[in-house]
């Protein structure tokens, strides 16, 4: 472990001390954390960092301010990239806001800024070590209002992925700015160590260290308890060191040994020390006892008038048998203890990311990944020269460049169904083992949500996986009706009619859900083929790289690396536009050119992201109207809220565009791409377990099914937006009588044209016998469970034959010929006439 890199490192420090809303007090200690903390960072004994690396932001008044202050040290830092905040923290339901001057407690989402954005703007760093410390309260309750108003507890992602998050208190406390103090109490700490160091740690100081000193000394003062969230490696790395360290006297113990300036003691101190840091060594006791017992032993081997030279070369060689001994001593690494009990579980598995949620007591609790993030990518990549080497999540998306070929994501286009199979199943592997590991318990249960556009294909993919891992899948339901579940418990005892649109990664959901008193069902739905928000943010990056290449006259579509720095910076500025009128996307040394390295630096505008857009926000808007005039019988005003889900859910246009739909500009809109579908998931699980008692959940059918018949048509059996379970029945006809078979083709989809659907399966009656009055009678029923599952069987009603298949998305390839020998007409079955009951005759008087 080393200092970071000075020249390639870079610190921003931003706090809020002065505010222009009444229910924000003051924070005057705020500005003395600043210029502290940046004099103990930049003080040439920590030998690091200059002081032209460090950039203070003191009272920034919006939240682009902050924005446009962080950018350039983003893009320059290439070591460590270290961002401080200090001042108030405000929650709005489950998101997370930082106050600027300008904020308003009442309106946070749109004048503070979004701890989301915050997380944005630091994983699209290129430095190799992030580090994020945030000293303001985490539940909210540094305000007036909810000082007088219970402990809401934060529900929000707080993690960064591959970042070291150092917080001043718990999720559900507040920080601690004491009346007439220079420093906030959780920095006053910080500045402290960094100044005065600690004799009891190493002569480094580590994240860890940092951490562990901070949680002793202010829980043992009475202070808020701070927190963390970080990967081992991120919190080994050094950030300062230890003016505290005293490597000659007390708990070393080498004072006493005689021998504290010996050459021999000197050398086997550093390799000690070495030994310790790799964990060969615990703690600094066991390092101080070893000094002791080595003096003695020196005492033997060397003499007090022995020669410098040979004691060192002697000493080299005692120290090189000792540390042979050493690392030979190493114990294994403890053992996992036993996992106890079994958990359910509820997962969102997106295209683009995942989730995991579970229920402890009465309260959903987000369960982390093994990196400490809430969420984790859809991305799995084969690693090695055999592809042996599995990579699951941000580690797999951090080496995507360098290993194109190997790396998948979930909903990846054109991968073979063996690869599919394997994506799925180390995806669902690593949240399994992450979430046990968590936990302590095994996990036994789950309800997966997914998009409602998932194919039949992909969530038989999910139910292999499930058997694979040990996990026994209680359901399979829509994003829909997770958000809904979801949004009926924070709703209450009231019935509400919801328009959910969830726009994640690569598709688009609209639907209309009834909730009420534990109740919600999915009434309609609509989907919008081809449209994700990833297409908004390619749109973007298309734009940007044209300008750039007629600008300076180079091609870059070919170019992987510099294609994905311009896809990041597209998506911020998306994630950006959906609350300010414009954004700067600025990235330097793009390329290299004719005449030297160029920077691409362009203004986004609304103007300008609506007008290369206007055809996907054009097309969804036609989905919405699809699902308002075909698909739902009701009256759009009827509506009461309007719920934004996904990925996409904040991008620019959208929620202008469902409100009009509507009609209603006052409708109630929530806008979230946080914790609601596996919440949702999670309370459904828990309705099926008997955990939860007060939930009901009715999915319906996404997509229509049917029949081929010999004109290239699809006969519907099951319509779209059917509710879940149902069974339909229908009759067909041979095309001809002589006809020995038929082949049955299941299709689901909403063209009329059968080969424009999606081909689920097809199998074949045989043995057909010529009705009474001459062509054969079929009955085909199409039976699906509340899981989804569909059963397909086919009735020769002359002879009683039949053939069933249970398992319809299994058949890859086709196993008969998917043309002849088609129905050739759909027909009601004929009437049954009943025998009419014989008339009693009247008796004769």
């Amino acid at each position: 472990m080393a200092l970071p890199d000075g020249p390639g490192s870079r610190i921003v420090l931003i706090g809020s001390a002065a505010y222009r809303h009444d229910e924000l007090p003051p924070l005057p200690a705020v500005r003395n954390n600043l210029t502290d903390l940046a004099a103990a960072l930049t003080d040439p004994q920590q030998g690091w960092l200059d002081e032209a690396q460090c950039t203070l932001v003191a009272d920034p008044r919006t939240a682009a301010e902050v924005v446009r202050a962080l950018r350039p040290s983003v893009l320059e830092a290439e070591d460590l990239l270290l961002v401080y905040y200090a001042g108030h923290g405000i929650v709005e339901d489950t998101d997370y806001y930082l106050a600027v001057t300008e904020t308003d407690p009442e309106e946070p989402s749109i004048s503070a800024l979004p701890y989301r954005t915050l997380r944005k703007v630091v994983l699209g760093a290129r430095a190799r070590n992030r580090v994020v410390i945030i000293d303001a309260c985490w539940s909210g309750m540094a305000t007036t209002a909810h000082m007088a108003g219970g402990h809401e507890r934060l529900r929000t992602q707080t993690a960064i992925e591959g970042a070291f998050v150092l917080a001043s208190s718990e999720h559900d406390s507040t920080s601690l700015a004491p009346v007439g103090e220079r420093f906030t109490a959780f920095t006053k700490e910080l500045i402290v160590l960094l100044q005065d160091g600690s004799s009891r740690l190493g002569p480094e100081l580590t994240l860890d260290n940092v951490y562990q000193h901070l949680l002793h000394e202010l829980t043992a003062a009475g202070r808020p308890r701070p927190t963390r969230t970080a990967t081992n490696t991120a919190a080994r790395l050094v950030i300062a060191r230890n003016r505290g360290y005293r490597p000659d006297t007390g708990s070393w113990k080498a004072e006493q040994s005689g021998h504290s300036g010996h050459p021999a003691l000197r050398e086997g101190r550093l390799l000690l020390d070495e030994e310790e840091r790799a964990g060969h060594v615990g703690g600094h006791q066991e390092a101080a006892d070893g000094y002791a017992t080595v003096a003695e032993v020196l005492t033997r081997l060397f003499g007090p008038k022995d020669e410098l030279a040979e004691a060192a070369q002697r000493s080299r060689a005692f120290w090189a048998a000792r540390r042979a001994a050493v690392v030979a001593a190493v114990p294994p690494p403890p053992e996992q203890p036993p996992l106890t009990g079994f958990r359910t579980v509820g997962i969102e598995l997106g295209p683009g990311s995942c989730m995991v949620a579970t229920l402890d007591g009465d309260r959903i609790e987000i369960v982390p990944n093994a990196e400490g993030a809430e969420r984790t990518p859809s991305v799995v990549a084969f690693t090695g020269a055999t592809g042996d080497s599995v990579l699951v999540g941000a580690p797999a998306l951090r080496q995507e460049l360098r290993n194109p070929n190997g790396t998948f994501r979930l909903a990846g286009a054109d991968v073979d169904p063996v690869t599919a199979d394997r994506v799925c199943t180390e995806l669902l592997a690593k949240l399994k083992r992450d979430t046990e590991s968590r936990l302590g318990e095994r996990v036994a249960r789950a309800t997966v949500v997914v998009p409602a556009a998932t194919s039949e294909a992909e969530r038989r993919r999910i139910r292999r996986a499930c058997r694979t891992e040990g996990i026994e899948l209680l359901r399979i339901v829509s994003a829909s009706l997770a958000a809904g579940i979801a949004f009926d418990r924070k709703l209450g005892d009231q019935d509400s009619t919801l328009l959910v649109v969830a726009l994640e990664a690569t598709s688009l959901e609209v639907a209309v859900v009834e909730v009420g008193f534990g109740m919600t069902f999915v009434n309609a739905v609509a989907l919008g083929d081809g449209l994700g928000s990833e297409r908004w943010v390619t749109r973007l990056a298309d734009d940007l790289l044209k300008d750039f290449e007629h600008r300076y006259g180079v091609r870059l579509a070919g170019n992987p690396e510099v294609r994905r720095r311009v896809q990041e910076a597209a998506g911020t500025a998306v994630e950006e536009l959906g609350s300010v009128g414009g954004t700067t996307v600025h990235l330097p040394y793009l390329t290299d050119t004719p005449t030297g390295p160029a920077t691409l630096e362009a203004l986004v505008t609304r103007d300008r992201f609506d007008r290369i857009t206007e055809d996907l926000l054009t097309a969804c808007g036609a989905t919405v109207e699809q699902l308002l005039t075909e698909s739902w019988r009701g009256d759009r005003t009827d509506i009461e809220h309007i719920l934004l889900v996904g990925a996409g859910a904040r991008t620019p246009g959208l929620v202008e565009l469902v409100r009009g739909a509507v009609g209603r500009q006052d409708v109630n809109t929530v806008v979230t791409a946080e914790p609601p579908l596996a919440t949702g998931a999670m309370l459904h699980a828990g309705m099926m377990t008997g955990q939860v008692r007060d939930v009901l959940g009715v999915d319906i059918l996404p997509r229509a099914i049917g029949i081929e018949t010999e004109d290239g048509l699809m006969r519907v059996l099951v319509p779209a937006s059917t509710g879940l379970p149902t069974k339909r029945s229908d009759f067909l006809t041979t095309s001809s009588v002589d006809q020995p078979g038929v082949n049955i083709n299941v299709y689901q989809g909403g063209h009329e044209l059968a080969a424009r659907n999606t081909l689920l399966a097809s199998f074949r009656l045989s043995g057909l016998s010529p009705a009474p009055l001459g062509l054969p009678r079929i009955e085909v029923t199409v039976d699906i469970d509340a899981n989804g599952e569909i059963l397909v069987s086919a009735k020769d009603l002359g002879t009683g034959r039949t053939e069933t298949l249970h398992d319809i998305t299994g058949s890859e390839p086709p196993t008969v010929p998917l043309f002849g020998d088609l129905p050739g007409e759909f027909r009601p079955p004929d009437p049954v006439e009943e025998e009419e009951p014989p008339q009693q005759q009247q008796k004769q008087s």
